[in-house]
C-alpha cells in the first residue's frame, strides 16, 4: 500500500479540531495543549478509523524476530495504521515462539506458515510528540524553557529508532506543536525538519496542517507535523 502522508496528517487534524470544538462547546478551562501526550493517542487514533483507515495502539516492535526477546525487552510504537479492515498487526515474535514451541512436540506440521494479521512491512508505524510552548506544570500554565530541545530531541529518538527496524518500511513521527501564532509554530516545525536532516536521519519532506485552538493561555493555535522515514535507507 502507497501511504500518502497529506491524508495521515489531515485525519490527525480533524481529530483535534472534533476534539477542540468540543472542549469549546464546553467552555473548558483546559484545551487541547494540556493534555498529555499519551492522552492524545486515543483521539488520533479515533481521527484515523473516521477517515477510513484502521489503527492500533502500543504496537509491539517486530525487532529482529530471530532474537525472540521476552514481552518485557520489548519497545512499543504509539500508533500503527493499517488499510480500513485490518484485523491486527501480525507480531512475528510472538509467531517465532509459537513455532518454536511447536517443533518441540508432535504438532510440528500444523503450526502457522505465516502470523496472523498485517505484516509490519505492510502498516505505516507512527510515533507521536507533542510540545509546546506554553506548557502546563501540575496544572499551572509557564513558559516552556526546553522548548527548542524538546522539539528536536525527542522525534530525533523516534526516528532513529524506526530507521532500525528492519521489518519496518514505512513510518514517521507526527509532531504536535502548540503555539501563540501559526506562522511561528509552522516556521519551528520547519526549522525542527532542518535540524532533523543536519543530524544525517533518513527522513522525506514534512507535511504541516494548523489548526486554531481556543487561547486559554497563549496558545492559539496547534501544528502537526508528520515527519516520514524516507522509503530507501541504510
Amino acid at each position: 500500500m502507497t501511504w500518502r502522508a497529506d491524508e495521515i496528517v489531515h485525519a490527525l487534524v480533524s481529530s483535534l479540531k472534533a476534539r477542540e470544538a468540543q472542549l469549546f462547546a464546553e467552555h473548558a478551562v483546559y484545551g487541547l495543549d494540556a493534555l498529555d501526550e499519551v492522552d492524545l493517542h486515543p483521539l488520533l487514533a479515533d481521527g484515523l478509523r473516521h477517515a477510513g483507515f484502521s489503527a492500533f495502539r502500543e504496537v509491539p516492535y517486530p525487532g529482529q524476530p530471530e532474537r525472540l526477546p521476552r514481552e518485557s525487552e520489548r519497545q512499543r510504537c504509539d500508533l500503527v495504521i493499517g488499510p480500513a479492515g485490518t484485523a491486527g498487526i501480525a507480531d512475528i515474535v510472538q509467531w517465532g515462539k509459537e513455532l518454536q514451541r511447536a517443533e518441540q512436540t508432535l504438532f510440528a506440521s500444523l503450526a502457522k506458515t505465516r502470523p496472523s494479521g498485517l505484516l509490519p512491512q505492510d502498516a505505516f508505524w507512527l510515533e507521536v510528540k507533542s510540545v509546546a510552548q506554553i506548557g502546563y506544570v501540575e496544572g499551572v500554565p509557564v513558559p516552556n524553557r526546553s522548548y527548542a530541545s524538546q522539539l528536536v530531541r525527542g522525534p530525533a529518538l523516534d526516528l532513529i529508532k524506526l530507521a532500525r527496524e528492519p521489518l519496518i518500511e514505512s513510518a514517521g513521527v507526527a509532531v504536535i506543536v502548540f503555539g501563540a501564532e501559526a506562522p511561528l509554530v509552522r516556521h519551528d516545525l520547519q526549522a525542527m525538519a532542518t535540524a532533523l536532516i543536519d543530524r544525517d536521519l533518513p527522513i522525506s519532506s514534512p507535511t504541516i496542517e494548523i489548526l486554531p485552538i481556543a487561547d486559554r493561555v497563549g496558545n492559539a493555535c496547534a501544528g502537526v507535523c508528520l515527519v516520514p522515514l524516507r522509503a530507501a535507507r541504510d
